[in-house]
C-alpha cells in the first residue's frame, strides 16, 4: 500500500463559463450569417426575413451574454432555434434536414434538468419544452409522410442533400457539446463536494476527518513494514484565545491561515498536515524521515513561526506554537498514537510553551 499524498485546495466550478457561452452564441450567429447568404442565393424570401430576425436575436444575445450567463438568454436561444426549425421545415421541406436541429435543442434543455438547485417550476418548464420538441419532430415527420408539408421553395437536390448532412452534423455536434459541458460540470461538482468533505473551509488544508482516514490507513500499512515509518505531531497556537480577545476573531483567522501557509512550504518534503480542530493542527512526518529528524524539522517549523509576523491594520502580530510529537509502536491504535502526541503537547505548554517535546 502506498502512502496517500494527495493534496489540493478548494476549487469552484460553473455549469457553463461566460467564455463557453459566448463561443456558442457566436458560432450560432456565424451559422445564420452563412444561411442568410444561402437563402439569398435560393431566393427564399420568407427565410431571408426569418433569418434576419435570427441574426438580430443573436446579436442581442451577445450583448446580453457579455454581462454573464443568463437563463433568459438561454431560453431566447432555444426558442429561436425551435422557431427557425418550424419555418425552415415549412418553407424548404424536411429534405434539407433542419428538423435535426431539434436533437441539439432537446439536449441543451434536458441535460440541465439533473443539475442541483433547480426549482420545481424550472423542472416543469424543461419537461414541457422537451415534450414539445419531441412532439414537433414527430408531427413534422408525419406531415411530410402524408404529403401535407409541401415546401414552397424547393432547393436543388444536391443542395438539399448537402444541407441535410450539414444540419445533421450541427444537430449531433450540439448534443456532443452540451453532453461534454454537462459531464464536465458534474465532474467538477463531485470534485468540489469531495474537496469540501476533506478540507478545512478556512485554511483550505485537510480537515480532521481526512486526517483520521490517513492515519488509519498509515497504521494499517505499518503492519506490513519491518520498521516504523509513521511519526506524528500535534501543534497548538500559544495563547490563541488572547489573540482573538485582543485583536478580534478575524485576526485569529488570519493567524490560522498564516500557520497553514508555513506548513504548506514543507509540502514538497512530503509533510502531510491538516487542521485537527480550533487552533490545533496535526502533522504527519515524511515517509522516510526518522523520529529524530522529524523532531529537528518540528523545531525548524517552530522557529519559523516565532520569526513570522503579519499585519492586522496598523498592528504587527506575532505568535508562537507548542508542539508534541509521538512515534508509532506496533499495536498502537490511531487514538493512542495521537493521544501520545497530545500528552507531549500538553507537557510543552505546561513547561513554558513555544517549544517542541518529542
Amino acid at each position: 500500500m502506498t502512502r496517500d499524498r494527495t493534496y489540493k485546495r478548494l476549487s469552484e466550478a460553473e455549469f457553463i463559463t461566460k467564455r463557453q457561452f459566448l463561443i456558442i452564441i457566436v458560432w450560432l450567429l456565424a451559422t445564420h450569417l452563412a444561411f442568410e447568404v444561402m437563402y439569398l442565393w435560393l431566393g427564399c424570401l420568407p427565410m431571408i426575413i426569418v433569418n434576419i430576425g435570427s441574426i438580430l436575436v443573436y446579436v442581442l444575445c451577445i450583448i446580453l451574454g457579455l454581462k454573464g450567463v443568463s437563463l433568459t438568454v438561454i431560453w431566447i436561444i432555444v426558442t429561436e432555434v425551435y422557431l427557425h426549425v418550424i419555418f425552415s421545415s415549412i418553407f424548404m421541406g424536411l429534405d434539407c434536414g433542419y428538423q435535426l436541429w431539434l436533437f441539439g435543442s432537446l439536449s441543451s434543455v434536458y441535460f440541465p434538468f439533473f443539475l442541483p438547485g433547480l426549482s420545481g417550476l424550472q423542472k416543469k418548464q424543461i419537461v414541457f419544452f422537451s415534450g414539445v420538441v419531441i412532439a414537433t419532430f414527430l408531427v413534422l415527420t408525419a406531415l411530410d409522410d402524408l404529403g401535407l408539408l409541401s415546401a414552397r421553395y424547393n432547393a436543388p437536390p444536391e443542395v438539399a442533400r448537402a444541407l441535410y448532412y450539414f444540419n445533421g452534423a450541427l444537430g449531433f455536434s450540439a448534443i456532443i457539446i452540451y453532453a461534454s459541458i454537462f459531464n464536465k460540470r458534474m465532474m467538477d461538482k463531485n470534485h468540489e463536494l469531495q474537496m469540501a468533505a476533506n478540507h478545512d473551509f478556512l485554511t483550505g488544508i485537510f480537515n480532521r476527518q481526512r486526517l483520521q482516514r490517513i492515519i488509519d490507513a498509515e497504521i494499517e500499512r505499518e503492519q506490513d513494514l519491518p520498521e516504523n515509518h509513521l511519526n506524528v505531531a500535534m501543534v497548538d497556537i500559544d495563547f490563541f484565545k488572547k489573540i482573538n480577545d485582543t485583536h478580534g476573531h478575524e485576526v485569529g483567522d488570519i493567524a490560522l491561515i498564516e500557520l497553514a501557509n508555513i506548513f504548506t512550504s514543507y509540502e514538497g518534503s512530503g509533510l502531510l498536515y491538516g487542521r485537527w480542530g480550533g487552533e490545533e493542527f496535526l502533522l504527519i512526518a515524511p515517509e522516510n524521515m526518522s523520529y529524530n529528524e522529524f523532531g529537528k524539522l518540528l523545531e525548524k517549523i517552530r522557529q519559523q513561526v516565532e520569526d513570522n509576523e503579519f499585519m492586522a491594520g496598523d498592528k504587527t502580530i506575532k505568535y508562537t506554537i507548542s508542539i508534541g510529537a509521538s512515534s508509532y509502536k506496533k499495536g498502537m491504535s490511531s487514538e493512542q498514537l495521537i493521544d501520545a502526541a497530545d500528552d507531549r503537547l500538553y507537557h510543552a505548554k505546561e513547561t513554558g510553551r513555544n517549544k517542541v517535546v518529542y
